[in-house]
């Protein structure tokens, strides 16, 4: 279970900045179920500091696949803090989950600005103050409608759940269900390359920024470029940097890409990488696509430690350094943000051997 010190000023009554309209919260019909916590935390969190002593922490139970409460005490409250997700529809957010836990328990939900410092605006609040909402019974579901002009589309925002108890007994919290950004994924893809090792298996990497609301990465293989099929999925954590072992030996020219996929069902694909069955010796570096947009893929051979890629201009400036990963046989380099016109890469191998090619830039 992952902690912030951040989550303290969350959970406790500090440094709260009040939102400008109040939340209208009405029962929902809608929720339908998009984190199951079966196979990890979901990216939630419990405050590691608590603001007094009755406050207790929730853990995730991969026995259970959910959240779980069980201090053992009487009275006490409990909190979880969501990730940051983006808020999809202006005004309105509808909010559901799954639970179980001792007779009496209350709870309340705010939608808090995913801010990474104080002071955190609450921005919606199941009770529009300090009052907290009986739960319906010992076990069983919540779905709510939050109704409030402070939540504008494209924010970005985390969720807390808190529920205070007054007789023993664990807490559950499960199947969460939320509405959550749709338009274009945020997530960008940095690079996308294979190492080649010696048993003729291939690891793939790629990194990725800006990472909000991302479920996972299916890579895809083909043997033609053309029909892809699924050769693994990795769930989305958070990291900058993912991989998959591809233990099929490659015995013929195989292509790769990477899908990412949404919360909410959309996608967006990496540049596609090719791996060759047989080292391909003082064969000419290849480039693709060209002419290029974004980002643009350099082939070349299995890379040393010493290896570079350079890009110059037509007129001979140096205009991008990037060292190839060892053991890798592909580099991207990202043009976003060169003006159009003619460039040249050059690939240096590190032992003296010096490959160019031109590019161009749309």
């Amino acid at each position: 279970m992952k902690k912030f010190l951040l989550l303290f000023f969350i959970s406790g009554a500090v440094l709260h900045v009040a939102a400008q309209f109040p939340t209208i919260v009405t029962q929902s019909n809608s929720c339908t179920v998009f984190r199951t916590f079966n196979a990890s935390d979901e990216g939630f969190s419990s405050p590691s500091i608590y603001s007094d002593a009755n406050d207790v922490a929730f853990f995730w139970n991969a026995g259970l696949g959910s959240e779980v409460e069980n201090s053992g005490l009487s009275v006490r409250s409990g909190s979880l803090i969501s990730p940051v997700y983006v808020q999809s529809e202006p005004g309105v957010a509808v909010i559901g989950f799954k639970y179980s836990a001792p007779i009496g328990t209350e709870y309340r939900i705010r939608i808090i600005s995913a801010q990474s410092a104080p002071p955190l605006e609450i921005l919606a609040n199941t009770a529009n103050g300090p009052v907290y909402t009986a739960l319906p019974s010992t076990s069983g579901n919540v779905c709510l409608m939050l109704l409030d002009q402070d939540l504008t589309a494209g924010r970005q925002i985390r969720f807390e759940f808190t529920f205070r108890c007054i007789l023993p007994g664990n807490v559950t919290f499960d199947d969460l269900a939320i509405a959550v950004a749709g338009g274009p994924l945020p997530v960008t893809f940095e690079g996308f390359v294979a190492r080649k090792d010696d048993d003729g298996t291939v690891k793939l990497l790629w990194n990725v920024g800006d990472e909000i609301n991302v479920k996972g990465y299916y890579v895809e293989s083909s043997s033609n470029g053309t029909d892809f099929t699924n050769a693994g999925y990795v769930t989305a954590t958070g990291k900058s940097i993912y991989s998959l072992e591809y233990k099929d030996k490659v015995l013929q020219t195989m292509f790769f890409r990477v899908k990412n996929i949404d919360f909410d069902g959309k996608s967006k694909y990496s540049p596609t990488i090719k791996v060759n069955a047989k080292e391909q010796t003082g064969a000419s570096i290849q480039l693709y696509p060209v002419p290029s947009n974004n980002l643009v893929t350099v082939q070349h051979n299995k890379s040393s430690a010493k290896a570079m890629i350079t890009l110059y201009s037509a007129e001979g400036r140096l205009v991008q350094t990037v060292p190839a990963v060892k053991n890798t046989l592909q580099t991207q380099l990202d043009v976003s943000g060169l003006v159009r016109g003619v460039y040249i890469v050059k690939y240096d191998d590190g032992n003296g051997d010096v490959q160019s090619m031109k590019l161009i830039r749309n």
